[in-house]
């Protein structure tokens, strides 16, 4: 299905919206985003993720001139529409058409849909490390310039995506993603410079029910030594990391606690 796109108050057909190349979020990427699924005609965690959009449009300095009932009615007027049993949401806010370039003026909003498939959580990824700690990481801004550029270098060395860390700070995160490890039975997470993902809360909220879970400072080290890794999104769900910096984690294969929490979070999802 064709599905339309909602721009400042409205859904059209998706040929006839576009970016005006005015746009401070084109010209200069302030804006942000946050994305979401509708799942069977189901928007999933949908209550956390406009939460978020709406913290990040504050801490940017952004105007968001819909109430959070006014979007929720949006989106379910789309899941109603749905004939796909997964559509992947992507809500953009930018700073909208500025005269100078660079003063921002009345926000633009759009609402995007498109259909998507999960990263498979048997095949597992692999990461390339990075040191660098994102700027205003707590909001899901359009900037994702470092991790872009480096693709060539990532791709060269076999990995499929970033993870970033400072010796000073240890791992945050991935590039669009929250990262957790495992050692001894006891799941451990990075506690700054990071976007607080929706997956990762339901996942802190369901893994505290049945392992130790710690949220504090963690080490490239950590990482490298652990029994298992793995990474957690809306697109991704829990998928098992099988190497970093090509390094073999723990048996080099999908772990016993990411398939866990994989199959408590599905069990989750049907609950919302």
């Amino acid at each position: 299905m064709d599905y339309p796109i909602w721009f400042n108050g409205a859904w059209k057909p998706a040929d006839e919206v576009h970016v005006s190349v005015r746009d401070i979020g084109f010209l200069r990427g302030y804006g942000i985003f946050d994305f979401f699924r509708i799942m069977d005609g189901k928007p999933i965690f949908l209550a956390d993720h406009l939460a978020r959009f709406e913290r990040s449009a504050a801490k940017i300095g952004l105007e968001l001139s819909y109430s959070t009932e006014e979007l929720a009615a949006c989106i379910h007027e789309l899941a109603a529409l749905s004939v796909d049993a997964c559509l992947g949401v992507k809500m953009v806010l930018t700073g909208g058409e500025s005269l100078n370039g660079y003063m921002p003026a009345q926000s633009n909003l759009w609402i995007l849909p498109g259909v998507f498939q999960f990263t498979d959580p048997e095949k597992g990824l692999r990461l390339l490390s990075k040191e660098f700690v994102r700027e205003m990481a707590d909001i899901k801004s359009l900037n994702y310039a470092y991790g872009i550029r480096h693709i060539p270098e990532m791709k060269s060395a076999g990995a499929d995506d970033l993870l970033y860390y400072t010796e000073k700070h240890g791992v945050s995160e991935s590039t669009r993603s929250n990262l957790f490890y495992v050692k001894n039975g006891e799941i451990f997470t990075p506690d700054v410079h990071i976007l607080e993902g929706i997956t990762r809360k339901k996942v802190l909220e369901i893994a505290q029910l049945h392992y130790p879970v710690k949220v504090q400072r963690c080490t490239l080290d950590d990482f490298l030594t652990a029994d298992e890794v793995f990474t957690t999104g809306s697109t991704k769900r829990v998928v098992p990391i099988l190497a970093i910096d090509g390094k073999q984690i723990g048996t080099g294969g999908r772990g016993p606690v990411a398939r866990r929490i994989y199959d408590l979070l599905i069990e989750l999802e049907t609950l919302t």
